[in-house]
């Protein structure tokens, strides 16, 4: 006999019952993507185009920043239909000061790993299998980065977070060097 029980399957994101950011940060982070937006949509119309409008160079940097600015744009609305059914404007609701500080250490990390691509660049050229591989500071800082985040905000394993970061880190190494050809920050 069958049971006629049929579990839902519902996505919950990183933390199911946090809501909405508070309008004011909403509103900010909106003026923020709308500026970068506009700043790459003017920055890819002064690219040449050396060739058709399908090849140019600033098309996909076009395309992509018009994405981000819709979506800037819905995020602003939201938060302001969101202001005017009574959420209050605040930026942290009360009790979020904690939660909300949690982000310093991850800005921190990420301002630490952008540092170290400059100031640690080097390359180093490998032959693997027979096929010809830059090693760059990319791949080392990236799995010490990603590790310390996942270390900090995840806290699994130490051995799973480092094979986690470098199996991450080796792949889109290899997908931007070999598929794309495009090299990667931390070199020369």
């Amino acid at each position: 006999m069958k049971s006629e029980h049929v579990d839902e399957i519902k996505f919950e994101g990183e933390d199911a019952h946090a809501g909405y950011a508070a309008p004011f940060l909403d509103l900010i982070a909106a003026a923020f993507l709308l500026a970068i937006a506009t700043l790459v949509v003017v920055a890819s119309l002064l690219l040449p185009v050396p060739g058709e409008l399908a090849t140019a160079p600033g098309l996909l940097p076009f395309l992509t920043a018009v994405s981000l600015g819709g979506m800037a744009i819905l995020l602003a609305v939201s938060a302001i239909q969101r202001r005017r059914t009574g959420t209050p404007l605040m930026m942290f609701a009360p009790g979020e000061v904690s939660e909300q500080m949690r982000a310093v250490p991850l800005a921190a990390a990420i301002a630490i790993y952008i540092a170290g691509l400059q100031w640690l660049a080097f390359q180093t050229h490998l032959q693997v299998a027979g096929v010809h591989y830059v090693l760059s500071a990319f791949e080392p800082l990236t799995i010490l980065a990603l590790s310390a985040i996942m270390r900090v905000y995840w806290g699994g394993p130490l051995l799973a977070i480092v094979a986690i970061a470098t199996g991450w880190t080796l792949v889109l190494s290899i997908v931007f060097q070999k598929i794309f050809q495009i090299p990667l920050p931390g070199g020369f």
